[in-house]
Parts: C-alpha cells; sequence; structure tokens
C-alpha cells in the first residue's frame, strides 16, 4: 500500500508522560534480499514514502501533546530510498530549529548508510543522534551466503566509525548460526564486538521465519 495515504495518526489519545519515547513511520519496504529478513516478505522491497508534509504534520501532532524527548522513526530501513530521505531531512532541520529542537531523533538503516557521507551529516542537522544497524557477523561468506551484500560495501569496522565520527551513535545488530560459521563464531563475534564503538549489542540465534526465503 502506498504511504501517502496515511492520516496522521490521533497522539492527541496518548497519555504522553507515561511514554519514554513515541514514535512516527516515514516508509515502508527495503530494496535489498537478505535470506532471513521477514520485513521483505512483509512490506516489500520496494519502498514507499510519506511526503514531507506528511511528516511534519505527525512532528506538529506530537509537539501538540506537550511531548519533548526521544522520537523514533520505526522504518525497518529509514535509508530505503534515500532520495526520499534527502529531500525530508532539511524539512525537519528546518522544523526542529523553528520549534527549539523538542526530539531527539532516532532510527534504524543499513550500514551502506556509512558509504553516503552527506546523508548522515543530514541527519544529524535534523537532530539524529542514534541509528540501529544490523551488521551480523565479521565474517564475509556469511554475508554473501546470506544475500546480505550491502554490508560488504565498507568494513564494518570502518562504516560504525564512519557514522561515529559523524555524530550518530551506532547500535548494531548481531547473529550467530549462519551455514557459514563454525565453533569460532562465538569468541570472533565477541572480539569483533568489544572492538567496536557499540554501546548496545543485540545477539541472537539465526531463526528461520516463516516466510522467508531461509
Amino acid at each position: 500500500p502506498a504511504m501517502d495515504v496515511v492520516p496522521v495518526q490521533r497522539f492527541d489519545l496518548l497519555r504522553t508522560q507515561l511514554y519514554a519515547s513515541l514514535r512516527l513511520q516515514f516508509s515502508r519496504g527495503c530494496p535489498f534480499n537478505c535470506e532471513f529478513c521477514d520485513i521483505i516478505e512483509v512490506y516489500g522491497r520496494k519502498p514507499r514514502t510519506k511526503s514531507p508534509a506528511q511528516v511534519l504534520a505527525e512532528l506538529d501532532a506530537i509537539y501538540a501533546t506537550g511531548f519533548r524527548g526521544p522520537l523514533f522513526f520505526v522504518d525497518d530501513n529509514f535509508i530505503g530510498n534515500r532520495h526520499a530521505v534527502a529531500a525530508l531531512l532539511p524539512s525537519i532541520e528546518k522544523w526542529q530549529s523553528a520549534h527549539k529542537n523538542p526530539f531527539d531523533l532516532y532510527t534504524e538503516g543499513s550500514m551502506n548508510l556509512a558509504t553516503m557521507p552527506d546523508l548522515p551529516a543530514a541527519m544529524v542537522a535534523a537532530g539524529f543522534t542514534a541509528v540501529f544497524v544490523g551488521i551480523e557477523t565479521p565474517s564475509p561468506e556469511a554475508l554473501l551466503q546470506t544475500q546480505k551484500t550491502q554490508n560488504l560495501r565498507m568494513p564494518p569496522a570502518e562504516a560504525v566509525a564512519t557514522l561515529t565520527r559523524a555524530g550518530l551513535e551506532v547500535f548494531a545488530g548481531f547473529i550467530v548460526g549462519f551455514d557459514a560459521d563454525g565453533p569460532e563464531i562465538f569468541a570472533l563475534q565477541r572480539d569483533f564486538i568489544a572492538a567496536l564503538p557499540v554501546p548496545m549489542a543485540m545477539v541472537g540465534v539465526l531463526t528461520a521465519l516463516p516466510g522467508t526465503q531461509l
């Protein structure tokens, strides 16, 4: 379904003082083909987005509730449509500035964000302070086998360092149990994660979710 028909949510029905963070959504879908991912099966591989005007209307609605603080863009891949994101971010930057920066923004994105220097800079200017990325594994063989080739465009440690230098705190997900993994993967993952400036690492066992290629 197109995102341009999504109405502004009824944030006024929330008792926002009970929430540590609120959320909104800009897009659905992801252009990649990771075999273990159910998002591309549920939402498709063609990212659809809201217009900047729609996003600003939702920011207005959240602001009107009196809420101030962390705001999560819950997109599974915020940069799935990087051209649409690039068009959106200046509008958010202007809105935040006009309202004295009431929201601390964070989101999730693919690792190739680190290969687009202008985009992290625009995100930081708009008020984003953190991003969650799926690093998954230090094993190139496992990434190739699972078709997560976007993580091979830049060494993961370099990607994390690049995003950190840009001003984004990087949270990350990791997986053990790929077919390419041997018994040594646990020590490799532990040493790899310990060497990264990642304050929170989510490590899980590979799961074959229904409907996925896996």
